[in-house]
């Protein structure tokens, strides 16, 4: 007989391989299509859009559902679904009215993994494929949050922050010597689902705390900054995410600096 340990790895082999299946034929179709440059550029992400949209419901018509005078990525049974590639400002409308009348999943998808191909605007040659420097950029993704954080309390918002590798090609059309900086995607291709962090309760939110810090009684930005590698702004904005959350909390000032205590 299977046990838990066996089932959980064989539920995370099933959903990676019926996204595998999903990202294979969106990919097929766009190639298809034949979109040119100006058509890509309009798309850019709803390959990634569409691919969730399928994953977390497969029944088409529970997609794009009028709602409270907007038009809801996905609503079924459940609740509502929001699907957001980029910046997760332009939602809080949305959000505010939704959360109102339903409970609402908010699925971001976070290239965990990330393949970068430079595209020469001029000759349209391609760079090799490298892995993206950055680092940590599972921590960083609750950055995307802070601008969300006043629903973070709301027990009717749950969120999916997906974690995907991703080839992505982009335009060396920066305003940088080398045309990197300010450069323009061009597309991301989602390849494999590595993981789906679930952030629905405040203790949640304590995945992203390394242990050196939650076993520690209080810890600071700067703290929080060298431990996981991510710049001091980025940081503020992670602490000030799990505080609108619940999780940790502003204990005390030591001089001019916040000190944080673990309460999730």
């Amino acid at each position: 007989m299977a046990n838990l340990a066996d089932n959980v790895r064989l539920n995370a082999d099933v959903n990676k391989l019926r996204f595998a299946n999903i990202c294979y034929k969106h990919n097929i179709s766009a190639l298809n299509e034949g979109s040119s440059v100006a058509s890509i550029g309009i798309l850019n992400e709803k390959r990634i859009h569409a691919v969730l949209k399928e994953y977390f419901e497969p029944q088409s018509k529970y997609h794009e559902v009028p709602f409270l005078g907007y038009v809801a990525d996905v609503k079924n049974a459940s609740g509502i679904i929001e699907i957001q590639t980029g910046s997760l400002y332009p939602l809080k409308a949305k959000l505010s009215s939704f959360l109102e009348e339903s409970n609402v999943t908010l699925v971001h998808p976070v290239a965990a993994v990330k393949y970068l191909s430079w595209i020469d605007p001029v000759t349209g040659d391609i760079s090799p494929r490298r892995k993206s420097p950055k680092k940590n950029p599972v921590v960083s993704s609750l950055v995307d949050l802070y601008y969300i954080r006043q629903f973070l309390a709301q027990p009717r918002l749950m969120i999916r922050l997906v974690l995907l590798e991703v080839d992505e090609y982009r335009y060396k059309n920066g305003w940088s010597r080398d045309g990197k900086r300010g450069s323009t995607r061009y597309e991301r291709i989602p390849l494999d689902l590595i993981d789906i962090i679930p952030l629905d309760v405040p203790a949640d939110y304590l995945y992203f705390l390394p242990d050196t810090l939650k076993n520690s009684n209080e810890f600071t930005v700067r703290d929080f900054s060298e431990a996981t590698k991510i710049s001091r702004h980025d940081a503020y904005m992670v602490l000030t995410t799990m505080t609108a959350a619940g999780a940790i909390k502003k204990e005390k000032r030591r001089g001019n600096v916040d000190v944080y205590t673990v309460i999730a």
